[in-house]
């Protein structure tokens, strides 16, 4: 029910359908938050399966890197990032997207440990 309003202790009230839509942009809900909110949720929300849809393959362009270097693994994934003229990032998020590949071109991924 996306006119639904879920609401925590000490946070604001929102609704069921922007909450969805915040999740699914990315960049403001951490990994962990994502994880942690569907039992929370299922029934104010009332959660249900998304109808199965095969997306179309998508070549991947860039190569999957390591933000932080071959070898190294992000230590502070709440830890917010701002690449210049970009969108800023929670490491830990940023982090997932240079593991998929796509996204970070091989230049990004060499500058972003430096």
């Amino acid at each position: 029910n996306p006119d639904a309003v879920f609401a925590v202790p000490d946070q604001p009230a929102i609704q069921c359908g922007l909450l969805e839509r915040i999740g699914e942009d990315g960049g403001i809900l951490t990994p962990a938050v994502c994880e942690a909110l569907p039992p929370l949720i299922i029934g104010v929300c009332e959660c249900r399966p998304i109808e199965s849809v095969t997306p179309a393959p998508v070549a991947v362009e860039n190569p999957p890197c390591s933000i932080c270097g071959e070898g190294k693994e992000v230590g502070n994934p709440d830890a917010v990032f701002a690449y210049p003229n970009q969108k800023p990032f929670p490491c830990g998020q940023l982090e997932d997207i240079g593991e998929a590949g796509g996204l970070l071109t091989p230049d990004m991924c060499i500058a972003l440990p430096n």
